[in-house]
């Protein structure tokens, strides 16, 4: 498959996290997907990062092409900053042995968040910022010396990931050139932030992107104000508040052709059906 042309669709495969990889590919090929960002955390059942390094690569690589699909990324999504150091080091230790599979996987990229040692919300982000200036370099110089780059999801995980705005964003690359952003517009929405700006503004540091939509009950947050709850909801693509036409011209723009990563947590539809009407109405704004 030809990647690197055109935008491609494609999903985050934990919402099937049960399902055989077997059982995986042949629903997103019988579907119409042509990519998939697959989930490797410990002991996954779709890509297990520890069983790629032990000698599998080639067969997986061989189960990929033999249904057309392309690995945009190899995905885990833990707390890299975790406050119990014994829980950080595990976490950063898998994002590295991911980093070796995804290299023997011909995947440059692969997809994280970078986590809190508190909830910044509490806490504010300095001891967080100053924490991940000490355990990140050692991720990016193993990434970089196998040719791999990071993607970390701007997620604020309720106070859990501190990469959640562009003002974080500039912290977070100074201290390297391949990590970027899975960007995820969704989360820049019930924020305030201009998310086509974003795109503009940090398209050289867009590796991957979450195609995930975003729902706003503004009735309910004059009420309830920024901090109550129920005010918003994520959404599958084209049920939200995006513009993903807007979405999807900055991105051109800005140079980048790579996956649209449809991410499932919309509770309205089953993971299946969710997922496929958002692959129909990403599509047809594709052809």
């Amino acid at each position: 498959m030809e990647v690197g042309f055109n935008l491609i669709v494609g999903f985050y495969t934990a919402v099937f996290r049960e399902w055989s990889l077997e059982k995986l590919l042949e629903w997103a090929t019988k579907n119409g997907f042509k990519a998939l960002e697959v989930y490797a955390g410990p002991k996954s059942k779709h890509i297990d990062p520890e069983e790629v390094t032990k000698g599998k690569a080639m067969k997986l690589k061989q189960a990929f092409e033999e249904k057309d699909l392309y690995i945009s990324s190899l995905a885990y999504y833990p707390n890299n900053l975790d406050p119990n150091e014994e829980k950080r080091r595990a976490n950063i230790n898998h994002i590295k042995i991911m980093i070796d599979a995804a290299s023997q996987l011909d995947v440059n990229i692969i997809c994280t968040f970078i986590g809190s040692n508190g909830n910044f919300f509490c806490t504010g982000i300095e001891t967080s910022l100053k924490l991940f200036k000490e355990v990140f370099p050692e991720i990016i110089d193993h990434a970089k010396d196998h040719d791999i780059r990071i993607a970390i999801e701007n997620c604020p995980l309720g106070g859990w990931n501190i990469a959640f705005s562009p003002e974080i964003w500039d912290e977070i690359f100074s201290i390297g050139t391949n990590i970027g952003l899975n960007f995820d517009p969704s989360h820049l929405v019930w924020q305030g932030i201009d998310y086509v700006k974003a795109i503009y503004d940090y398209g050289k540091r867009i590796f991957h992107t979450h195609a995930k939509d975003t729902e706003v009950f503004k009735g309910k947050l004059r009420r309830s104000g920024i901090y109550g709850k129920g005010w918003w909801r994520y959404r599958i693509p084209g049920w939200g508040e995006i513009d993903w036409r807007k979405v999807i011209t900055a991105l051109k723009d800005v140079g980048y052709d790579y996956v649209l990563s449809i991410e499932m947590e919309d509770p309205l539809f089953k993971p299946e059906e969710g997922l496929i009407l958002g692959l129909r109405y990403l599509s047809s704004l594709l052809l």
